[in-house]
């Protein structure tokens, strides 16, 4: 059976030992060195983590398996704060209401899939530093290949490429069901990137969805992942508006637009996965 195929219920059920073999024979299928396994906790959820190296970027293993997807607005059950917060962004914005419709219009459908396991970089990179790794020239819109189908031909010679939008957030939300990782809530005030619970790794050791601006790239042109650009909270929208782009399930539908359009492609970050044989 190929390691491609272990769930995340299959590895937490396996023994200390049988991890470690498990982890040491991903590493030499994916031709990295294996760093170490740990047990390691997330939001009050137990798990143990994987990391490995490969060209001076860190990977954890995200087992894969079934998993439920997407955000069920109907079953969001907000808080007084949170009710109170959108009050305030539909007085200012004229937004869609109630709180549940306008969440359906910003967060991807519940769906059910199935994923394979495979190893994905602990933090993204801009693009651009990613491929001058291995590349000559950086992305640019000067190059034949440009934008996104340049950022996939880049990372395909690097063996690599990014993860599906059903792959980031599976890796994002690690089996929460939550409207973000780390549960339904936020804490008071206004959204700040350098809060340091948004840097802690998720149960899957990931640093992922800790910051607006840097919204990533998936195999889908269309569809970036964790955040807005900045849009905002630079714009200084509110608290529940900002503090939403982080969502697991948060989908901007203007930003893949503005990033093409802008040239922004090469600062805009992307997380590395690496499929295991």
């Amino acid at each position: 059976m190929s390691h491609a195929d272990l769930t995340f219920a299959a590895w937490l059920d396996l023994s200390g030992e049988a991890a470690g073999r498990t982890a040491v024979a991903v590493a030499r299928s994916t031709e990295t060195s294996f760093v170490g396994i740990a047990p390691h906790a997330y939001a009050g959820r137990q798990g143990r983590v994987a990391f490995f190296d490969r060209d001076n970027l860190r990977y954890a293993l995200v087992p894969g398996g079934t998993a439920q997807l997407g955000h069920d607005p109907d079953g969001f059950v907000a808080s007084s704060q949170q009710r109170s917060d959108f009050a305030e962004a539909v007085a200012e914005y004229n937004l869609t209401t109630p709180l549940n419709r306008f969440l359906a219009g910003t967060v991807s459908p519940p769906r059910q899939v199935f994923l394979p396991a495979r190893l994905v970089a602990v933090q993204s990179e801009e693009t651009d530093a990613l491929l001058a790794r291995q590349e000559d020239t950086a992305l640019d819109a000067s190059n034949d290949e440009c934008g996104h189908a340049g950022l996939i031909a880049g990372l395909a010679r690097q063996g690599l490429r990014p993860p599906t939008p059903d792959e980031w957030e599976y890796a994002c939300a690690a089996g929460a069901a939550s409207l973000f990782r780390w549960g339904d809530g936020y804490p008071d005030g206004g959204l700040d990137a350098e809060e340091p619970f948004l840097q802690q790794p998720n149960l899957f050791g990931l640093i992922i969805g800790n910051d607006p601006y840097r919204a990533e790239f998936t195999t889908d042109p269309e569809v970036l992942c964790g955040g807005d650009g900045g849009s905002a909270l630079c714009g200084g929208y509110g608290r529940f508006l900002t503090w939403l782009t982080l969502a697991t399930d948060y989908r901007d539908s203007a930003l893949a637009h503005a990033i093409y359009g802008g040239s922004l492609t090469g600062e805009t970050p992307v997380r590395p996965v690496l499929p295991i044989p």
